[in-house]
Parts: structure tokens; sequence; C-alpha cells
């Protein structure tokens, strides 16, 4: 940060505001880049407020130790457990846990009975007022510092980016830089993007597929909100009747419910456009899942869940469950701080833009892990084309306040 803000100065021997912004937007994990007219100004860099003064001078504004001084709480998440109800239809609410960590509760939903009582184990959600989605179920993905102790003094960091993970797990951040992926899966050097496949969450794209609504828009609300919301399970069809096939129309509305049959033989415009549509609510957005929640959650996930390498857990079950791992016994299930089916099931959706040696016939991208294969992890990347469906890929929706 100081080292761009230094790069900013004039002719004139003082800092040129519009030089200042085209640095800063360079520099990985800042956000309200767009907002400075003047200084002195604070932005958000990797979930911390950092103030930048007259004289170019770069400061971390301290957090209270146990606390956050970004969000205003005004409930408990003990206290919004307790009363089993929305606690405004109308609006959002910013909760604190027994760490004092934020989570912010969207307007209509209710903290899930099945919800950890912090953070580090899970938060879940679920939609009661909202008439074609009521029962869906999302997890809390926190980003920033999230503290792991009522006093304060202990602390994971989980920033918001896009990753690769080692096969021990250990997580590589690349923000807003192409990912080159060998014929092996592995990540590899950026000047072999030539020979391999490239991956980037791209802000529009002319090959068909679907794009997040406004990625930069995403990463500036969770990094100021602390967090955002992935499916708990992988979205469902809003009739249960029967589990889609090929040649069954199952119409304009998924759930994230437990009950649900897996919404499967989707192509990714089809399923960033049901993401984006499944709700129409002032207080929150849905978008189709985007490379950045779905590596900050593996981060997440594998950070404070029992699996320290969940990023390259295989698959724990051996044949499509219609229902998700959740209807199959305990030792196929997959299950990691709340969040199910990641690693396991069925491959999803995303909005991340890939390419191969410059064809443009493969643009859409899929995560997760497969049931059918133990090549398939929870991290992967593959890459597909825009009208490629199967009963075996579904997707999940994310929502941002």
């Amino acid at each position: 940060m100081q080292i761009a803000v230094m790069g900013s100065y004039g002719a004139d021997g003082t800092i040129d505001i519009n030089e200042l912004k085209e640095n800063l937007k360079q520099t990985e994990g800042v956000t309200g880049v767009d907002s400075i007219t003047s200084l002195p100004t604070k932005v958000t860099v990797d979930g911390y407020e950092v103030n930048i003064d007259k004289n170019g001078k770069v400061t971390i504004v301290e957090e209270e130790a146990g606390g956050n001084n970004t969000l205003t709480p005004t409930a408990t998440l003990e206290e919004a457990i307790a009363k089993n109800a929305p606690l405004s239809t109308t609006k959002n609410t910013v909760l604190e846990d027994k760490y004092k960590n934020i989570i912010v509760l969207p307007a209509g939903f209710k903290i899930n009975s099945e919800s950890a009582d912090n953070v580090t184990g899970g938060v879940v959600i679920e939609d009661v007022s909202h008439a074609n989605t009521v029962g869906s179920e999302f997890v809390w993905i926190p980003v920033g510092k999230v503290y792991t102790n009522e006093t304060g003094t202990a602390s994971e960091t989980i920033n918001l980016s896009r990753y690769t993970f080692a096969e021990d797990g250990t997580p590589t951040a690349y923000g807003a830089n192409q990912i080159v992926i060998n014929s092996n899966g592995e990540p590899c050097k950026p000047e072999d993007a030539d020979d391999y496949e490239t991956f980037e969450e791209k802000a529009e794209s002319d090959l068909g597929n679907k794009v997040a609504l406004n990625i930069e828009n995403f990463k500036e609300k969770v990094t100021k909100n602390h967090g955002y919301y992935i499916g708990r399970y992988e979205a469902r069809t809003a009739e249960n009747a029967e589990r889609k096939d090929a040649d069954t129309d199952n119409g304009d509305q998924v759930t994230v419910k437990k009950d649900g049959f897996i919404y499967s033989y989707v192509t990714q415009p089809e399923a960033a456009r049901l993401s984006q549509n499944m709700y129409q609510d002032s207080n929150f957005t849905s978008d189709l899942m985007n490379s950045y929640a779905w590596d900050t959650a593996n981060v997440y996930l594998q950070t404070f869940g029992t699996n320290k390498k969940y990023s390259r857990q295989n698959s724990l079950n051996t044949s499509l469950a219609n229902k998700g791992t959740n209807y199959l016994e305990e030792a196929n299930q997959d299950k990691i701080c709340n969040v199910w089916d990641m690693a396991s099931n069925a491959t999803e959706w995303t909005t991340e833009n890939a390419s191969y040696q410059n064809l443009l016939d493969s643009p859409c991208t899929l995560r997760g892990g497969y049931y059918f294969s133990d090549i398939y992890y929870t991290a992967i990347r593959i890459s597909y084309s825009i009208d490629f469906i199967n009963d075996d890929i579904v997707f999940r929706p994310l929502l941002y306040m």
C-alpha cells in the first residue's frame, strides 16, 4: 500500500488522486478505491480498514481486541438463535457471536436450529419470508480477522481471494491474476499460459458464458460486511416430486433445501440465471458462485473444519446422491462447518472464465469433487462448453449484502 501511494505523486510534488486510484486498483486486496475524491481517505485491504493521510502516510485503523469497528451489531447471535424467527423482514441485521465476530443476517432470514453458536463452527441461516424459497439454507463465510476465543486473543485471517491449493492444503492467493493449470490439473507458471488452460474471473464475456453480476461490487461489499453466504447444499429443484432429467423442465425457481432433489442437467448460463434470479430483494443479492467465493470458502472450511486438506478432498460417495450426501449413511456424507458436498457428489458451475490455447469453445468452469472419479477434488478447475449438461453437474447459489 505504501509503495502504491508513494508512486502516485505528480510533477507538483503532491499526490495525484487519479494516479493514486489507478495504483491502488493494481494492488491486491484493496477495495473502496472508486469512492476516493481527496485525502485523507480510507480504503479496505484484506478485511482491514486502512487510512491514507494527506502526506501519503499509510496506517491500519486498529481494531479493538475481540471487536470490529466497521459495523455496529444490534443483537447477538445467541439472541437470534433463541428468537427462532427473523429479527427483521425489511432490513438486514448486524449480529455478533460470542467471540465478537460479525455476521450480517439478511432481511427475512432466521438463524437455523442446526447453526453453530459461533462463526468458526458454521452459522446457518434459513429463509422464512420469501414465498418461493422458504426453507432455503445458507452458511456464513467470514472474511478478514476471525476471533476464536472469547477474550479476542486468538484469531485466524480469511482473506478474500482466488486460490490454488497444494496437496497438503496450503493455499496460494492469486487475486485477479490468471491461474494457469497444466495437463495434470496443477498450477504452473504464468509464462506457460500459451500451453495450458488459464482461468480468470472476468467482468464480462462475449463467449456465451455468464459472469458474476458485478464481481467488483461483490468483493467490495463482502469485505465491508466481513463475509458472505454460500448455499448449504447444492441447488435443489423447487418442486420435490422427482429429480430433473435431461427432458424435464423444472422451471425458473431453485431452492437450497435439505430434502430437495439436486438441480442437474443445467448449463452454466442457465445456472447463473437461476442463481441471480433466485432472490429479488433490495437488501441483498443472489448470484452463482464465483471463484473468489468458492476458493475463500475452501480456506475457511479447512481452517476451521476437521479436514485440514479439505481443498484436496476427493468425493466420499461412490454413486450419485439425488438429494445430496445428507441422505446417505454417515461414512459417505460430506459435511464440514455445516456446508455439504463441495468435495462430493456432483461438480458445480461457477462464473470463472476458462480458456485453452486461445480456443473459445469451453469458457465455463466447473469446481468440486465428483462421485464418479477420484481425479476430481474440491478445488479443481475443469472447463466445459456453454451448452454442456449432465446428471452430475449442478450449481450452488450465494448471497451477499
